[in-house]
């Protein structure tokens, strides 16, 4: 059992892997990365998201419908988190602003790794479900690094920025996406369907 105190956080934390975070912040920073002139960085950031969340989605209808107890669904935060952040930290590794860029993809490569941890610790997830997530989301990595440019004309301080500002956004509005009810009934329909 965690301490209360800790579940405000831990919510926070939580907060960064969900689609109603990912999602609008995703589209808002290829936006910026667009405007900016990096359209392969734009395209490349927003194709791993678009891959990280079919592929979640498949891996978790299948997962439902077939997968053992200890992988039922797993967890999309973890999967989205990584998703949006490693990608992140491999563009603050592109900036100009050496020292700068290295601290914030740290910070990022942390904010992956604890969304996953933190879902575990809600009991929202099995490790194995946020384990699977998590890698959905490296796979997910593979394509932005394999696309992605070089070096970025954007700067680390605009990028820096606009996180703060899509952090600060989703604390007022809190919006948050739900899809485990909706895939859990897909899942279950295909169960019986492949059944019969």
């Amino acid at each position: 059992m965690l301490p209360h105190s800790i579940e405000p956080l831990l919510r926070i934390v939580a907060a960064l892997g969900d689609a109603g975070f990912v999602l609008p912040a995703s589209g808002g920073l290829a936006a910026a990365f667009w405007a900016a002139g990096d359209r392969r960085a734009a395209v490349a950031f927003l194709g791993a998201i678009a891959l990280c969340g079919v592929m979640a989605t498949v891996a978790k209808i299948f997962s439902m419908a077939f997968g053992p107890p200890a992988l039922h669904s797993p967890s999309g935060h973890a999967a989205l988190a990584a998703a949006f952040f490693l990608p992140l930290s491999a563009i603050f590794m592109r900036v100009r602003e050496r020292r700068a860029g290295i601290f914030a993809a740290a910070l990022c490569l942390a904010a992956a790794v604890l969304v996953a941890i933190v879902r575990v610790a809600q009991g929202a997830h099995t490790e194995p479900e946020a384990f699977a997530g998590f890698f959905i989301g490296l796979a997910s990595f593979g394509l932005f690094l394999a696309a992605a440019p070089a070096q970025v004309s954007i700067g680390a301080p605009a990028i820096i920025v606009f996180f703060i500002a899509a952090v600060a956004i989703q604390s007022q509005i809190g919006l948050s996406i739900e899809v485990e009810g909706p895939l859990e009934r897909i899942a279950t329909r295909l169960a019986e369907m492949l059944s019969l």
